[in-house]
Formats: structure tokens, sequence, C-alpha cells
């Protein structure tokens, strides 16, 4: 696959066996099964073909008892890469809220994916073999292991979810949960949308000088200028929000340690030809994040 990077950091390791993903070198070291899909269902790299279209999320106005074994078969392959069933897996209920779920036996399994009512944008975890899922199509996930208290955590951070923090949400509810301590913990945020593609509104800015601090917004977002037909600037701008900045801040600020820290390197709006992207107008489905609690 052919990937843009922002840099040239190994963030990534690229797995392009069966259902082709990409998994975290940090948290790989670190010997937890990690995860994040693309479009392709499959590709050979010796030949750079692949086939695209892979569908793991219900999307507006889809029919559950339709897609429904569409997605099973696909979750499943996904899945078995990382050694896990499907009977162990909890997945989020998406609404850009910063609720975070302690996952309970009774929330696992497939079927439950269609059944959830309130809105659950984090799942925590110290049950041995689950797999928690979250999905994107421009906003990151941010996944936090814990290997002395053996827990884990997964979060969807779009601009709200951002805003409230949630990756924090999730440790302190971790450190209540589970009684894990930041500095023991290794987080790592992931693919999204970069600040060049991310176009916001000057209040987002003033939310951002709000509910952190000027200087913090002033940091996160800087106003572009606006471009004419021709390409050249003209007068006014507007402001881009640097998601995966803002939510490693949020990491630091929280008692994660620095080099525990791994921040992506791919945009999924310059890559979307490889990945679902809103902004880019590319959103026929959408990733999923994967994580195991590995530890016993």
């Amino acid at each position: 696959m052919k990937i843009k990077y922002s840099n040239n950091e190994h963030v990534f390791n690229i797995h392009e066996e069966a259902v082709p993903f990409l998994s975290f070198d940090m948290l790989d070291r670190l010997g937890v099964p990690n995860l994040y899909t693309t479009r392709y269902v499959s590709y050979d790299p010796g030949t750079d073909i692949g086939e695209k279209g892979l569908r793991l999320a219900l999307m507006s106005g889809e029919d559950w008892e339709e897609a429904k074994p569409v997605l099973f078969r696909n979750m499943k392959a996904v899945a078995e890469q990382l050694g896990v069933s499907l009977d162990r897996e909890c997945i989020t209920f998406q609404k850009h809220t910063v609720n975070v779920h302690k996952v309970s036996e009774e929330d696992l399994g497939f079927d439950n994916m269609s059944g959830r009512e309130v809105p659950v944008d984090g799942l925590i975890t110290d049950i041995p073999g689950v797999l928690l899922i979250a999905y994107g199509g421009d906003c990151p996930p941010v996944y936090i292991v814990d290997p002395v208290r053996k827990a884990i955590g997964l979060v969807h951070a779009g601009w709200r979810g951002t805003l409230g923090k949630i990756p924090a949400v999730a440790i302190e509810k971790m450190q209540k949960e589970f009684g894990c301590r930041p500095e023991d913990m290794h987080a790592a945020v992931g693919i999204g949308i970069c600040a060049d593609c991310y176009e916001m509104g000057d209040e987002i800015f003033d939310l951002f000088a709000e509910n952190w601090s000027c200087e913090d917004a002033e940091h996160l977002m800087k106003r572009y200028p606006a471009k004419d037909a021709n390409g050249e600037p003209i007068e006014g701008g507007k402001y881009h929000l640097d998601l995966m900045e803002a939510n490693r801040l949020t990491l630091l600020r929280a008692g994660v340690p620095a080099e525990n820290i791994a921040v992506s390197n791919v945009c999924t709006c310059c890559n979307s030809d490889v990945f679902y992207s809103y902004r880019a107008h590319k959103l026929e489905n959408e990733q999923q994040a994967m994580l195991v609690n590995r530890y016993e």
C-alpha cells in the first residue's frame, strides 16, 4: 500500500497478509495486539494490486439484519489476525461524547453491537482476552495500555471528544476502577485527519480557548490563509485543528510519560485512497481500531 507519512518516524508496522492493517510499533513491542484497518479487503505487495471495499461499520440508513452477515464475516476475519474471537469483543456506540464505559462480561459478543442505547465513545477493561473496538473515518482512536495493572482502554477522539479530553477521562476511570497509575501507562494517538486537512470555524477556536486556555487554542489551532481559484493567498482564512497534538497533550497532562506516547504520522484525508475519510468525501464505510487485553 502506498501511504503518505507526515514524517520519517517508524510509528507503524504494515501487515499486508490476509486483511491488511497497520499496528503501532510501540504496542507491538509491548506484545499488545492492536490494529487499524484500511479500505482493503486484500492486498498483494508483490503486484501492488488489492481489492478495496472492506465493510466493517453499520452506516446510516443501513438495516442491521441485512448488514449483519457481511459485518460478522469481515470483523471475524480481522479479529482472527489478532488471535481473538468476536465472542470476546465489545464495541463503542459513538456519538462524539466523553462517555467511557467499564466493560463487563455481559457486554461481550458480536450481537451486542446492535442493541446499545447509551452513547459510549470510550471503553476500558481489565478482563483478560477482551477485544475493544472503535470506529474512525477521520477521528483518531486513542489506545491506552497499563501492563502493570493489566488493563486497557480505547477511545474515539473526534474534535468534541478531544475538546472534552476523553483520553484523560478514560485514564481517570482506569485509575478509579483498576488502580492504574498513569506513569505505568503507554498510549498511542491513532490514525486520523491531519491539521492541514482539518479546517474548522472560529467558534471551535473559541471553545478550545474557553475550555482549555487561550495559549492552548493558539498552539493547537493555526489560521491558514485562504486562496483564490489560482491558488494565490487572499485575505482571511480558516483555523485548522491539530487533533494529534491535542490528544498528545491530554495524555501528557494526565500523567503518561512522554516516552510512552506514540503519535500517528498518517492522515486519513491525505490517504483517502487507502482509508475512508469524511473530509475527503470518501466515507463509504469506516475503519476499525482494535485493541486486545492480552494480560492474564
